[in-house]
């Protein structure tokens, strides 16, 4: 018996009764054997609680060994990864940025070659995702509203229709690799990877080029080149289609000057619109001002040369930008395109404002216009004309702007007409 104790006791309690009781000996052999089976599940309690014991000591030294080993990695530097799905639930939302606006516009419209003036509400909004994919490359996809068939150099839908639904269009869609320090390959419909100076209206503000880009900084200096997609197996007349594409190619170089805490931005800047001349890389078939040959294709190739220059500085802690671009088409009569303008202020955080007045000329084939800005002169070439804006942020993320163009058309080649544009704006982000 592994319980001596218990023993003895029992057999002194036996002795004990049968002086006390003088019990009969089958009563004593009967409770004998009670005692024994007793004895014998003690036994048994205690070889399962042994087993028990042995089990409990093997897994505290499974746990202290699993324990120095963490803590070895952890000071060799180890990397513990998680299990992958405490990872995927974790780390997600930390990656992905969603961002969006809302914009309500009144625009009134004085054309003098439209019939009558023109009153109108539109209404844009965008919505965009942005995740970083791994340590190198982040991925955006955007939506936005705009009129059909997907207008590119704008987001606006006109309220009419009678409560109709409106269309969302696919707005961007790319991802940018950093494949070294500071220099991107950017691949898809994306945001322009080139700088502009001021409120410069060469290139509307709504436009997504779709193709590839590469984009580096050194320091001060800055750079890009693009190669764009416009339009495969482009028309040369209203029935005839080649096999020919349109495409464009680009080149930026640029430097930022600190000038005693100010910051001047100097760049130049190129651009072929290959396999243009004679063809009719047009969105909606609409040429927008340039000038055509007799079947309806551009009469002048693009290769464009651009040079501009931006200084910010402040003035009793108010913000100002002076601005100025210039650029020239080396293949066409029509060949120049101006701009200059200022901006005081900046409409951003509470209570700030801002305003800006602004002169351009853009000659009938100086910019290929299927890209300026689509509210001067009402989208057209060979325009010029005066921009006035002003803007002010009554709260967080909302800002009030109206924006008023005193342009003139056909400067160039035709008989000129006015062309006056308000837009009184209601813009919020998110």
């Amino acid at each position: 018996m592994k319980n001596p104790l218990l023993a003895a006791a029992i057999a002194a309690a036996l002795s004990f009764g049968s002086a006390a009781h003088a019990a009969s000996n089958d009563e004593l052999a009967q409770i004998r054997s009670q005692l024994q089976s007793l004895m014998q599940r003690v036994d048994k309690l205690e070889a399962e609680n042994n087993s028990l014991k042995s089990e409990n000591d093997q897994l505290k030294a499974q746990t202290e060994q699993v324990s120095k080993q963490m803590a070895q990695s952890a000071t060799q530097g180890a990397d513990l990864k998680p299990a992958p799905a405490a990872v995927k639930a974790a780390d997600w939302p930390s990656r992905v940025v969603l961002k969006g606006d809302v914009r309500y516009r009144h625009q009134q419209t004085d054309d003098d070659n439209a019939s009558a003036k023109r009153e109108e509400d539109l209404l844009r909004a965008r919505l965009g995702v942005e995740a970083k994919v791994n340590d190198s490359i982040v991925a955006a996809i955007g939506v936005s509203t705009t009129s059909a068939p997907g207008n590119p150099r704008g987001g606006n839908v006109q309220l009419d229709g009678a409560f109709s639904r409106k269309s969302l269009y696919l707005d961007l869609a790319y991802f940018d690799w950093t494949f070294a320090d500071n220099a991107h390959f950017i691949a898809g419909k994306m945001k322009m990877p080139f700088v502009r100076p001021g409120q410069s209206l060469f290139w509307d503000n709504d436009i997504n080029p779709e193709g590839i880009a590469l984009t580096y900084s050194a320091g001060s200096m800055f750079g890009s080149a693009w190669s764009y997609w416009l339009e495969e197996n482009v028309q040369t007349s209203a029935t005839t289609t080649t096999a020919t594409d349109t495409k464009m190619y680009g080149l930026q170089l640029g430097n930022r000057f600190d000038i005693g805490g100010n910051n001047l931005v100097v760049a130049a800047s190129y651009y072929d619109l290959a396999a243009a001349e004679g063809r009719r890389p047009f969105y909606n078939n609409s040429p927008n001002g340039n000038s055509l040959t007799v079947s309806g294709g551009l009469a002048y190739d693009f290769q464009v040369v651009d040079l501009m220059a931006e200084y910010n500085f402040k003035l009793r802690d108010v913000p100002f930008q002076v601005w100025a671009d210039v650029a020239r088409n080396l293949d066409a009569e029509y060949d120049t395109a101006f701009t200059m303008g200022t901006m005081v202020g900046k409409a951003s955080n509470p209570g700030t404002w801002e305003t800006g007045l602004a002169y351009q000329l853009i000659e009938k084939d100086a910019l290929f216009a299927q890209h300026i800005d689509s509210d001067f002169g009402g989208g057209l070439s060979d325009s010029d004309g005066w921009v006035l804006r002003t803007g002010y942020a009554p709260a967080k993320n909302w800002v009030l702007n109206a924006t008023y163009f005193k342009n003139a058309n056909n400067k160039d080649v035709g008989t000129e007409y006015d062309f006056d544009r308000l837009m009184l704006d209601f813009n919020t982000r998110f």
